[in-house]
């Protein structure tokens, strides 16, 4: 196959080699066995394999085009004004014919010669089934993608989040946790799918629970709202995506592409058979489209409001992040954003901090205010009712500490209310000097040792 697809003796002879030489050892009692010479070639895993396996599958996309020449095969009907046979991903394989026996029998017959020179067959219990499927991860439907459909996706979501629930994370451990879950969502099922937004909110409800209560059931009542949390740092939040909004922004890429007749099998497909050299911005909705494809035309009003793809767009390419700065804006920003944008302080205490700039403790105070029977006293100090302002620094115990802490830093003043040492530390925070620094770090690690 190699040779006749032209490559050299000597390459062919390379890869023969490597074919020839493979061996495998067993590990018992941490010692290897003699080799086992693989009497077949080479194993899933082989980093060779990849290869080999695309360059036969190029000679099943050389016979499966010959179908055309043949009179008793019919093309999909619609696939006929591509001359689409097939489509490949990995060792995925999709083939396309009308269905009926006599152009299913031609396209059988295709993949009969290639089986006889490859060796690769297909798995007939694999290769049977019925809508909706999953292909490449995700399912495949004709139809609205439901709640049902993305059962799997909120199951891995929520067996994430309970492999972590007995780590006893800190919040800034759960948040790192909670990004790293909902990124991995946001770039491959919301950028494929119109998500349905009970999904959305399901997940972020698992994630919600998971951040505040360390569980996936339900949670107490947040100290900050969901949204702040998706607002930038600099506006007080810590940079989450809002998956609803990050989804419409992923399918206008999607709008993007048709409108520019990108070089894409999909995008061409819809051109040939839905706009057939009419403009994409004016024409009406047409019928027969799936219910996604309908949302993502209905979505194209967007670039209308917004006069314009070119906002939207670097280097011939369209930026998500763009559009989602457009569809969501951001609040106003803190003045003591640099507090936490320029943090050296360890992550924990640098978000016990962001808690205390916005009155967010769990402070006794706030504690009686929820109907909570407790003492209302002052842990340290034994005298005063607990407050924030209190306890940041009008007890003894903690002015005194943060007083330690400012004779180590060589600042000669009196300790001052909270609200002016959170101004003192912010400011201090813009500088990048040595000093500045330390000061910053200081005082976040104290406000969270307090």
């Amino acid at each position: 196959m190699l040779s006749e697809l032209g490559f050299p003796v000597k390459f062919v002879n390379w890869v023969m080699q490597c074919l020839y030489s493979v061996s495998y050892s067993i590990m018992i009692n941490g010692c290897p066995t003699k080799p086992i010479p693989a009497k077949k070639g080479l194993r899933q895993g082989d980093p060779i394999s990849p290869y080999l396996f695309s360059l036969g599958m190029e000679y099943l996309s050389r016979c499966l085009p010959a179908l055309a020449d043949n009179p008793e095969f019919s093309y999909h009907p619609r696939c006929k004004k591509l001359d689409l046979t097939h489509m490949m991903f990995a060792d995925d394989l999709l083939m396309f014919s009308r269905a009926d026996e006599s152009a299913v029998k031609p396209l059988f017959d295709a993949f009969t010669k290639f089986s006889l020179a490859s060796g690769l067959e297909a798995n007939l219990h694999k290769s049977e089934g019925s809508f909706p499927f999953r292909y490449l991860g995700v399912p495949l439907t004709t139809r609205k993608l439901s709640f049902t459909y993305c059962k799997h996706l909120i199951d891995r979501t929520v067996a994430r989040i309970k492999s972590w629930t007995s780590k006893f994370l800190s919040y800034a451990g759960r948040l790192q946790l909670v990004k790293s879950v909902r990124f991995g969502i946001q770039l491959y099922w919301c950028q494929i799918f119109v998500m349905p937004k009970k999904v959305m909110k399901e997940i972020q409800r698992i994630c919600r629970c998971f951040l505040w209560s360390d569980t996936d059931a339900k949670s107490r009542k947040a100290s900050v709202s969901w949204e702040q949390l998706c607002f930038p740092k600099s506006c007080g939040g810590w940079n989450l995506k809002d998956l609803t909004v990050w989804n419409k922004a992923a399918v206008l890429k999607h709008c993007w592409a048709l409108a520019l007749k990108q070089d894409r099998l999909w995008v061409r497909w819809i051109h040939a058979y839905y706009i057939q050299h009419r403009d994409f911005w004016t024409i009406p909705i047409p019928n027969g489209l799936t219910w996604s494809s309908r949302k993502i035309w209905h979505n194209r009003e967007v670039f209308l409001q917004a006069n314009g793809v070119d906002q939207f767009v670097q280097a011939g390419k369209f930026r998500i992040q763009k559009m989602y700065k457009f569809l969501h804006p951001f609040g106003v920003q803190v003045g003591w954003k640099r507090l936490i944008c320029n943090s050296h302080a360890s992550p924990k205490s640098t978000f016990i901090v962001w808690l205390a700039v916005q009155n967010k403790l769990a402070t006794k105070d706030r504690l009686i205010s929820w109907h909570l029977n407790i003492d209302g006293t002052c842990g340290l100090c034994q005298l005063e009712s607990e407050s924030l302002d209190h306890l940041f620094f009008s007890c003894s115990y903690s002015k005194e500490i943060w007083r330690q802490v400012l004779i180590h830093l060589g600042v000669t003043r009196a300790v001052l209310p909270w609200q002016e040492e959170v101004q003192i530390a912010a400011k201090r925070s813009r500088s990048k000097k040595k000093k500045a620094c330390k000061y910053s770090i200081a005082f976040i690690e104290s406000v969270y040792c307090i």
